[in-house]
């Protein structure tokens, strides 16, 4: 008998804890629901009586809307919500649509009562043989005890119906328990609990009705609603990135290029607006071709410092300073480099020399666009351009959530990343831009292809050539390949790159194409470091045929705030 009563406190304690948890109890829920067939909808109204034993602000209401149906995904429609004399706001989260009732300034005790009103639509179960109205009336989410349930479920017609039409469970989830009454009179199923619900316990209704009790979709409208919105997305897509090509081919198409061979670079463009000017953007290694640039016109040094153990430093040397005809990019880097003296190790500027290079990248582009090499009206449909991708993504991302429509959101979030393409190549050349873009193309189709007699010619004429070349091949991806054609042609290395003596020889002889590769791998080198950044801190338900507690549609739960 001790052992008994044992149990029994026990269980009454853990009762009451779990009940506590929540800071209330349900005393009374009754759900009344009226069926429009004709609507293929019905509306359901819930008054909760709820006692708190602590001041709280008010209850919760979350009920699936997202359910599995022979292994089909399922969304019912919830809307038209209303709570009598209560503040309440309404949202999804996960598979629920939440009701929060309440005031966050006022706090609530003892009895108070919740009459929440809402409409349902697509929660029929449509079979071959009937219409099913399969609703959870209390669902199996409540996590506290509730003493009494009443509930009616009106149709629009009458309906003759015989016992085996329509089914009352109760209890866990899946359990089939009858501890409720169900009666059918004329038009309305009514009923009771009769005993008490414990938490998570829940009340399911399941009635056949005829087939033709609501209008079934047809073929269209089905396709509709499976396909509707992904038509539309895509149809969205097709006009709109018809419409961001025709502006590209008005605004952005650049008139035909005569593709001639160069031997010199432009002499108006610097490497970096070179690099720029090709593909219409400011890489990491157009920036990174100033540092030879510079050297060659006596601004600066660069010495490579072997280590031990890992990879090679270096040195840099301020010698003068910039012209006053530079432009703000090199101004940025340059004054980045030295501002705390003439002379710096590449790696102090680990980890943070990046926000100088990202600023210089953009300086860059802008200043291109200020040299007088693009139409005007083609920089101002890019930025047009790009603006009306930017919002064609959030477009995408709210009507996807207000459609709830995966497919919508994808096709206008396609079209966003189609306009920002056709942004990027929107900027169209003028006569002077076609000039020095046809001289650096030209002089990149030499570098490529040029035979050692003419280099050697270009070298009788300018014994500096390499030296002024060498940057621009840097541009180009091929800073390797032209330093190995004066193989044999150059008897001694650019004086303003310092190495370990012989790092770059054969013998006693200068090998262009092994300081070519230790250039190479030495702005890799400066450029891993030039990037570097510190590391950064750091439900629904499903429908199971037989019938079941919480099987049905709806049902939920909720708690309190």
């Amino acid at each position: 008998m001790r052992h008994y009563s044992f149990f029994l406190i026990l269980f009454l304690w853990l009762f009451s804890e779990n009940a506590n948890a929540e800071y209330f109890v349900i005393r009374d829920y009754k759900v009344d629901i009226q069926v429009f067939g004709d609507q293929g909808m019905f509306q359901v109204n819930e008054e909760i009586t709820v006692e708190f034993n602590e001041p709280r602000r008010g209850v919760f209401r979350n009920i699936p809307y997202r359910y599995k149906i022979n292994g089909k995904e399922v969304k019912i429609k919830i809307f038209d919500v209303h709570v009598e004399g209560h503040k309440f706001s309404t949202y999804t989260e996960n598979n629920d649509y939440l009701i929060k009732i309440g005031d966050k300034d006022i706090f609530l005790d003892g009895i108070q009562k919740y009459k929440i009103s809402y409409k349902v639509k697509k929660a029929f179960v449509l079979t071959e043989e009937h219409t099913e109205f399969y609703w959870n009336l209390i669902g199996i989410g409540w996590p506290v005890p509730i003493d009494s349930i009443t509930y009616s479920v009106k149709l629009d017609q009458a309906l003759s119906m015989s016992e085996n039409d329509y089914y009352i469970y109760t209890g866990a989830d899946g359990e089939k328990r009858q501890d409720a009454t169900v009666s059918y009179f004329i038009d309305k199923f009514s009923g009771h609990s009769t005993r008490p619900f414990g938490p998570n316990e829940g009340l399911t209704l399941a009635i056949k009705l005829p087939k033709d009790y609501i209008r079934r979709p047809s073929r269209e409208e089905i396709l509709w609603e499976k396909y509707g919105m992904a038509g539309i997305g895509g149809i969205l897509f097709l006009i709109i990135s018809g419409l961001f090509y025709r502006t590209w081919r008005l605004y952005g198409k650049d008139y035909p290029i005569v593709r001639m061979v160069q031997y010199v670079p432009p002499p108006d463009l610097n490497p970096a607006e070179a690099g720029v000017l090709i593909d219409e953007k400011a890489d990491n290694v157009d920036i990174l071709a100033l540092l030879p640039y510079w050297a060659h016109h006596g601004l600066i040094t660069i010495k490579r410092i072997p280590v031990k153990w890992g990879k090679d430093d270096h040195e840099l040397t301020k010698i003068n300073n910039l012209p006053e005809n530079a432009g703000p990019y090199e101004k940025i880097i340059f004054d980045g480099l030295f501002e705390d003296g003439n002379s710096v190790l590449v790696s102090n500027l680990e980890n943070s020399f990046y926000e100088y290079l990202q600023s210089a990248k953009l300086s860059l582009k802008s200043h291109l666009n200020s040299m007088g090499v693009y139409y005007p009206i083609s920089m101002k449909m890019q930025v047009t351009t790009a603006i009306v991708s930017v919002l064609l993504a959030f477009a995408g991302i709210g009507l996807g959530i207000i459609f709830q429509s995966f497919a919508l959101g994808i096709g206008l979030g396609l079209t966003s990343i189609v306009g920002l393409i056709f942004a990027n190549f929107m900027l169209k050349k003028n006569e002077r831009g076609v000039h020095l873009y046809q001289q650096v193309l030209g002089f990149k189709m030499f570098v490529k292809a040029a035979e050692k007699d003419k280099i050697e010619r270009m070298l009788k004429e300018d014994p500096e050539y390499f030296e002024k070349t060498l940057p621009y091949a840097m541009i180009f991806g091929y800073a390797k390949q032209w330093s190995k054609k004066f193989d044999g042609l150059l008897i001694e290395p650019p004086k303003w790159y310092v190495a370990p003596h012989g790092m770059y020889y054969h013998g006693n002889t200068f090998s262009p194409s092994e300081f070519g590769a230790s250039f190479d791998s030495g702005i890799r080198d400066i450029q891993s470091v030039f990037t570097s950044m510190p590391a950064s801190s750091g439900g629904g338900g499903s429908f199971s045929g037989g019938g079941s507690s919480g099987g049905g549609f709806g049902g939920g739960g909720g708690g309190s705030w």
